[in-house]
């Protein structure tokens, strides 16, 4: 990315380019570099991930603004593509909204994604609750509004609705339309976990995309039908996220090796399926540190 463009701006110019952009969400900056280097456009920083990598615990209301807050300055850091960052439901009401934005972009985030659940809220795959009304919602997105045009026009903001799965999936479609049309850049609607998604996201292509740009939630291993990217996009879907990918499968791996070195005393059955030391070096960034060290020592020669 160009030091010279914001995060915010290169954002917005992947979105005017056509064709989908593939966004999976990493749960630390190891995770967020392996989305980078894996040459994909944009990384996103999501609530579930951060509570437990940096908590242990489930995403169910208790990490605070902050947290998520540090966690996502770390990440847009880290890398130099488009972080879109979790702001849960901006942590209150208006002006909750309005200081949650104001450090989303003083972190040196591209954008936001912000849902309109209750509090406390919850993830959806582990049972999303209530959803908030739809004027509270607009309200929310038009404090938003109100920071971005000051701060960072380019913001990108992203509405996401549970309507979907607290009411039914109408609601969900009334509500992405509703915020569609207060200025939300792009429209996430959470659906269920059955066949039924495929006949959704159809809908959800042809009732909102024509006002605004639509996000696709593709969560393994929770009875939901994977599509392609290419799928996705002849459907008309603009941004696909992938938000579990990285976490659920780091887990698994972890897990795995724990268990055979407890029982086998010995690690050694797993090593070809680690990393190795020198393919690790480039995502903790070990040659940048040298040749800063380098320079360093060669201008106290001089």
């Amino acid at each position: 990315m160009n030091e010279q463009q914001k995060p915010s701006v290169v954002m917005r110019r992947l979105l005017s380019e056509p064709g989908p952009i593939v966004v999976p969400c990493a749960f630390d900056c190891v995770s967020a570099r392996a989305v980078e280097m894996a040459g994909l456009p944009a990384v996103m920083h999501g609530g579930f991930n951060t509570s437990a990598s940096m908590l242990g615990l489930a995403d169910v209301g208790t990490i605070t603004q902050s947290e998520m807050m540090y966690a996502a300055k770390n990440m847009a850091q880290a890398v130099d593509i488009p972080v879109l960052c979790d702001v849960d439901d901006g942590f209150g009401k208006q002006l909750n909204v309005a200081r949650t934005v104001t450090e989303a972009i003083r972190a040196g985030c591209a954008g936001m994604y912000m849902e309109d659940q209750v509090l406390p809220k919850r993830c959806p795959s582990l049972g999303g609750g209530g959803v908030i009304s739809t004027e509270e919602m607009i309200g929310k997105l038009k404090a938003a509004q109100r920071v971005t045009a000051d701060l960072d026009p380019d913001f990108v903001t992203i509405a996401r609705t549970h309507a979907s799965l607290a009411i039914d999936f109408e609601e969900g479609i009334q509500r992405g339309i509703a915020y569609a049309q207060a200025g939300a850049d792009l429209i996430w609607v959470d659906l269920g976990y059955d066949d039924s998604v495929h006949e959704e996201l159809q809908a959800i292509v042809e009732r909102i995309a024509p006002i605004k740009p639509v996000v696709a939630n593709m969560t393994e291993n929770v009875g939901r039908p994977l599509l392609t990217t290419n799928e996705l996009h002849k459907m008309g879907f603009k941004l696909i996220t992938y938000p579990l990918t990285l976490i659920l499968t780091a887990a698994e791996a972890m897990t795995r090796v724990m268990q055979e070195l407890a029982v086998q005393g010995t690690t050694r059955a797993s090593v070809n399926n680690m990393m190795a030391v020198k393919d690790f070096r480039p995502i903790i960034k070990m040659e940048a540190i040298h040749e800063f060290e380098r320079a360093l020592a060669e201008e106290e020669t001089q």
